[in-house]
Parts: C-alpha cells; sequence; structure tokens
C-alpha cells in the first residue's frame, strides 16, 4: 500500500516502519545519504521532487511526528533564515551535486579509472574549471536569481549544460554565455538584478560559485572534467555513487560537517520521539 499520494497519508508512513523515514528529493540522492547515515537505522525515502517534500514540511512541525525531510539549498540559501525545524535540513550548497564538486574524491575516483593519470595535471584543471565558473557563469546566476525572486517565469539555465561546454576540460563557450546572458538580461528590472547580485557577491565571500549552480550542471561538469582526464565514457551512475560514497571519507570542508552533524542530530531526535510517543499503531505493525 503506497501512503505518499496526499501530503497526510505520506506523513503517516513512520508508523508503518520500524526505521525512520528519512525523505529526500529524488533516487539520486539516495547514494549520497546512505553513505553518511551509515550505522543509524534509517530508510531514505525519494519523495518525487522538492515541491513533494516541501508539503510534509507543516506537518512534521504541527503534530512534531518523528521523521526528517532533506531539501536542496536551492536559491533559498542566499537569503536564508532560521530553520523552521531542526528535522527540516536544508543543504547549503545548491544540492547534494555540488557536494561531490571537490578535489580528493575525484582525484581517487581518476586514479582507480586509470591508474597512471596525471594527478598534477588533473588538480590543475580542477583548480581552472573553479576559477573559469566563478568569472564566466556569475552573470548568468545572478539572472537566473533575479527571475526566480521577481516570479518571472523565465528559464534563465537550459536543461542541457552542454551547450555552454567546450571541447577541453576545462574550456566553455563564451560567446554562448553570453549570447544567454543578454537575453535574460532583457526580461528583469535593473534593481532585482542588482538585489540578486548583491545576494550572490554575499555568498561568494563564504563559497564558491561552483556551490550555487544547479545540481545538473555541476555534475555536467564533473562528469567532463573526469571523461577528458580519463579518456573513456562513464555512465552517470557510476560515477556519482562512488564519489557519493567516498566524499564523506575525504572531505571536511564547514559544509560537509555541518550537514552531517544536522543529519545525525535530526535522526536521533526522531529516535527519541518515536520512543516517547509510542502508539497501539506502531506496536500492531511492528508485532
Amino acid at each position: 500500500m503506497s501512503f505518499s499520494r496526499t501530503p497526510l497519508g505520506a506523513a503517516a508512513e513512520y508508523l508503518f516502519y520500524q526505521e525512520i523515514l528519512v525523505y529526500v528529493e529524488g533516487h539520486t540522492d539516495i547514494p549520497f545519504y546512505e553513505k553518511v547515515l551509515q550505522g543509524y537505522d534509517c530508510y531514505i525515502k525519494p519523495q518525487g521532487g522538492r515541491e513533494e517534500c516541501k508539503k510534509l514540511v507543516p506537518l512534521l512541525s504541527k503534530d512534531n511526528l518523528p521523521f526528517v525531510i532533506i531539501l536542496d539549498g536551492d536559491y533559498e540559501i542566499l537569503a536564508r533564515t532560521q530553520g523552521e525545524h531542526s528535522r527540516v535540513i536544508l543543504l547549503d550548497r545548491y544540492s547534494f551535486e555540488n557536494y561531490l564538486f571537490e578535489e580528493q574524491p575525484i582525484e581517487q575516483f581518476c586514479r582507480h579509472r586509470h591508474p597512471r593519470v596525471n594527478l598534477e595535471r588533473l588538480l590543475s584543471r580542477f583548480r581552472k574549471v573553479v576559477e573559469n565558473i566563478e568569472v564566466q557563469f556569475k552573470e548568468l546566476i545572478v539572472l537566473d536569481v533575479a527571475h526566480r525572486s521577481s516570479h518571472t517565469g523565465y528559464k534563465v539555465l537550459p536543461d542541457r549544460p552542454q551547450r555552454f561546454l567546450g571541447r577541453g576540460p576545462v574550456d566553455f563557450k563564451d560567446s554562448e554565455i553570453q549570447e544567454w546572458c543578454e537575453r535574460a538580461a532583457q526580461g528583469i528590472d535593473e534593481q532585482n538584478a542588482e538585489d540578486a547580485r548583491i545576494l550572490v557577491d554575499e555568498f561568494l565571500k563564504r563559497h564558491r560559485l561552483i556551490d550555487l549552480l544547479p545540481g545538473h550542471f555541476a555534475f555536467a561538469i564533473i562528469r567532463r572534467l573526469i571523461i577528458k582526464t580519463v579518456n573513456r565514457s562513464i555512465a552517470d551512475d557510476d560515477i556519482t555513487i562512488p564519489l557519493s560514497t567516498s566524499v564523506w571519507d575525504l572531505v571536511k570542508t564547514r559544509d560537509h560537517n555541518s550537514l552531517k552533524r544536522r543529519l545525525h542530530e535530526a535522526v536521533r531526535e526522531a529516535e527519541k520521539i518515536r520512543q516517547a510517543n509510542s502508539s497501539p499503531a506502531q506496536s500492531n505493525t511492528n508485532s
């Protein structure tokens, strides 16, 4: 039986699981959270998108229900306020893919796929990509933030980021990016664009622009860097899953440490609430 057709139904799912339910936006998120929650009695469940996850938030808050919700940071991280609930985890980066864009796991992956890979060249490429993104994509992101905050409905970024990627591992198509910027700028008020620029600049005091790129954009750049380095085609899952596992062992940034701490605290808190609020429905289900 499915309980996820309505928010109320989904909110009651915890009664039918022995584990603590951790809701994520989609199936591809699961490997990333499986590793960090290893050792905890959890069941990670994709909810079918960000909006579906957000529908559960008021129910969790109202009745203090014992489950956890993880939301992509999206552009909310630019003007974030105090979280509405300790078991609603908002990422500090746009999405989980942005947490994978780190030197160590990408280096380890490439060495495993190609033992003779030139590590010095790889690390130089990695740093150059981060630098180029900062320069070439900033205005596009500013305009995307402005359109989103203004609710214009204009889609600044294309579905396929490949149109912006050059032939090499670190280059981008300047003329294509400029063309998209010019079109996006025509549909937004200058003040809204300036407000968005201030938010992005403030974010960049603590983060990289790659942390603010939509997840599919960030992953497309990771994938290209890896493929150009090992000189072979690799399926998306064959990249995402190893990086999602190794990043937690190799990377200790403020964002990674914060996410790990908040998730562990949320799961422990949910377990205490479940034990304190044991109900006949749970007892009958678990028997």
